[in-house]
């Protein structure tokens, strides 16, 4: 006997579309509650059975939808209140991640509303919880439909996309013209900044793409990177222009010289490192990150010394030419790729700023006389840079800061500051902008 009723399985697959927005608000729902990575969280739903064998261009849909509404969320927000009196978060925070991912897709990603309505209603139904709700939700995303061309670009302020603890802490140490530059970096899809190898420098040309100094090329539209040319042959790896530059300003200093990077992976630095020819060993804690670390290196056939170790207490007898600190941070700079930080309820910075004032303390252990500690941040909050910095000098009298030439590198070099380390902010490079990084170098006396 056959049964006839629909199951919420067949509607799901009935519906084109259905699939890759589902699996947009699962992660979303994690996201937001528990401060987790969409990355994290997409490689683990395409293993469930309801997404495994996702097609490509559903998976490009999903992180699409995800990364809008993470980057549009203040904006989105607003939009929503305009047709809402009073916010159903608290008593269905499903139903707010489904009219919202609706209006990112109405507003920011121009897509077919009749499709966008019908399956926000669909899914609505398909919660347990909250299906009374579709009425709502209909009403208000048909309102939001009809006004589309009400919604322009330039009526929108981009400090609302920053959490108002955020800003209330930047207003500190930064100008608001500072703070609305930073604001401006949030707001575009970043292009892709990849990293040529030393000896593969003239692939540039046959790569297509934009050549920003030497070696890196940025790509504004790509699909998958591993279908990028000359990917499998590991002549570059994936990196922004601001994420290159720590061991851009010292590679002329390291050939044959031992190094240990503290923090390894995923490995971008390390691997600036061993094509810059220095002998690497690399320390990670996490055994994840290792084998990440271990499958990047290989691509690119570069070989480091990789110890799972914790880089706040491993310890050797070789003393080292330099050390290169990468630190654990807030990441506040890396927000144009990663906007979930921007969802976050704090950055957690006692925890970060202790674990980075430890990683100092055994570099510098680690460093012969002479030697340089390399020391970085991809965060805008100056305990995480600058007053590390500060800090070590002042307990430290084997320690001096050496300090950032303009003729070590051609690009960022307005951001030196007087003391000798190097603060860049995001957005500063036309065309596509870049990370925000805190740059320093210590030298053992």
């Amino acid at each position: 006997k056959l049964n006839m009723s629909p199951t919420k399985k067949t509607v799901k697959h009935q519906e084109k579309g259905y699939v890759p927005r589902a699996l947009a608000l699962d992660i979303l729902d994690e996201v937001v509650r528990r401060n987790v990575s969409p990355d994290d969280r997409l490689e683990f739903y395409l293993k469930k059975e309801n997404y495994r064998g996702l097609p490509k261009e559903d998976i490009a849909l999903c992180k699409s939808i995800v990364m809008t509404t993470l980057r549009r969320w203040g904006h989105i927000e607003q939009i929503l209140y305009n047709y809402l009196k009073k916010s159903v978060r608290s008593h269905s925070p499903r139903i707010h991640l489904i009219m919202m991912t609706a209006i990112c897709q109405l507003i920011f990603m121009q897509s077919p509303p009749y499709a966008v309505v019908n399956l926000a209603i669909i899914q609505t139904k398909n919660d347990k919880k909250s299906y009374k709700l579709k009425n709502l939700v209909n009403a208000v995303l048909r309102r939001v439909s009809d006004d589309i061309e009400k919604y322009t670009d330039d009526q929108f302020d981009h400090l609302e996309l920053i959490p108002k603890w955020m800003l209330d802490r930047w207003k500190n140490y930064y100008t608001s013209d500072e703070i609305n530059q930073i604001a401006s970096s949030l707001v575009n899809i970043p292009p892709l900044d990849i990293t040529l190898k030393k000896i593969d420098e003239k692939i540039a040309e046959d790569l297509g793409g934009q050549s920003i100094v030497p070696r890196n090329i940025r790509f504004k539209k790509y699909g998958f990177i591993p279908d990028i040319k000359y990917y499998h042959e590991g002549k570059w790896w994936v990196q922004d222009i601001a994420a290159s530059m720590p061991v851009r300003i010292i590679q002329n200093e390291i050939s044959n010289k031992n190094i240990v990077d503290l923090c390894a992976a995923p490995g971008g630095k390390t691997a600036n490192l061993i094509d810059a020819g220095a002998k690497v060993t690399a320390i990670e804690s996490s055994i994840d990150r290792i084998s990440l670390l271990k499958i990047n290196l290989k691509r690119l056939n570069f070989e480091a010394d990789i110890i799972h170790a914790d880089g706040t207490k491993w310890s050797s007898k070789l003393k080292y030419d330099g050390v290169l600190i990468d630190a654990p941070c807030s990441s506040t700079g890396v927000m144009r790729r990663n906007p979930d930080i921007l969802r976050r309820k704090s950055h957690n910075l006692d925890y970060l700023t202790n674990l980075q004032h430890k990683l100092l303390i055994n570099g510098i252990k680690l460093l012969k006389k002479g030697g340089f500690l390399l020391y970085c941040t991809c965060s805008l909050e100056k305990e995480e840079g600058e007053y590390q910095i500060d800090r070590i000098l002042d307990e430290r009298d084997d320690i001096e800061l050496k300090k950032i030439q303009k003729k070590d590198f051609v690009i960022f070099q307005e951001f030196i500051h007087p003391n000798g380390y190097l603060r860049i902010l995001p957005n500063t490079i036309g065309d596509g902008g870049n990370d925000g990084f805190f740059i320093s170098i210590l030298q053992k006396k």
